[in-house]
């Protein structure tokens, strides 16, 4: 009989922080984790409370409460844990940053509404596109840009061979050379926002998200933060929760 406290390797490296499900499979694939002393293998399961997990020769341990705090993003900064190239990060803003890490990415010079965590299974279904999580943008655009436009975003564009659209546009308003609008995502693909006013024959000229599952930077000052609420972490993890148990 299978433990009931039992869950995926991979969910267990998500959970404690260590790198989303898929890039967790590539560690285990990598043979770069171990199971009581045993390389481990993809799709196997362990128990967080008695099994003994080691990736890269440091011992994982399975976290207590998570942390979740929404951080209104500045410009400049890196979504990630660390750069490459010695550029700061999101992380960086924070006291005790040890395990944290961004929910989803945002580029170096978008600002708006990011979320920071350690929980890394609400994480991965917050910002996997099967769960359509609504994530609301307002970009400056360059002109023209009218309601042609806003019908192509709405009834869809092909990007890299996918059909991509907006949930919901609109038209904030117009500036010299330059129109605002706000849009409303739930796939979350990679420079999605860009590619869609590429694809319209328009450009971004600013972007911000302002919001995400609903949560908004309000009373926020860009690269403030604050701690999500029980209430408010209960909320993300209704809209992340699925039938199946992977």
């Amino acid at each position: 009989m299978t433990d009931p406290r039992s869950i995926r390797i991979n969910r267990f490296l998500a959970e404690a922080g260590v790198a989303a499900r898929r890039k967790a499979d590539l560690l285990i694939a990598q043979k770069r984790v171990t199971i009581n002393g045993v390389v481990a293998c993809v799709g196997q399961t362990v128990n967080p409370h008695t099994d003994h997990i080691v990736v890269d020769g440091k011992p994982v341990i399975f976290p207590g409460k998570k942390r979740w705090y929404l951080l209104h993003k500045p410009a400049g900064l890196i979504s990630a844990v660390s750069d490459r190239q010695g550029r700061p990060t999101v992380i960086g803003l924070f006291p005790s940053p040890a395990g944290l890490f961004p929910v989803g990415r945002l580029d170096r010079e978008v600002t708006g509404v990011l979320l920071i965590t350690d929980d890394g299974e609400t994480a991965y279904r917050l910002t996997h596109p099967r769960f359509g999580v609504e994530k609301r943008y307002r970009v400056v655009v360059s002109a023209p840009f009218s309601r042609p436009e806003i019908r192509q975003l709405l009834s869809g564009v092909e990007i890299a061979g996918n059909l991509c659209r907006a949930r919901s546009a609109c038209i904030i308003s117009r500036g010299t050379g330059t129109v605002t609008i706000e849009m409303t995502l739930t796939e979350g693909r990679k420079h999605e926002v860009k590619e869609l006013i590429k694809a319209v024959g328009s450009r971004v000229l600013s972007l911000e998200r302002i919001s995400f599952a609903g949560l908004t930077a309000q009373g926020l000052r860009p690269g403030e933060w604050r701690k999500l609420s029980a209430q408010e972490v209960a909320a993300l993890k209704k809209q992340a929760e699925s039938s199946d148990d992977a």
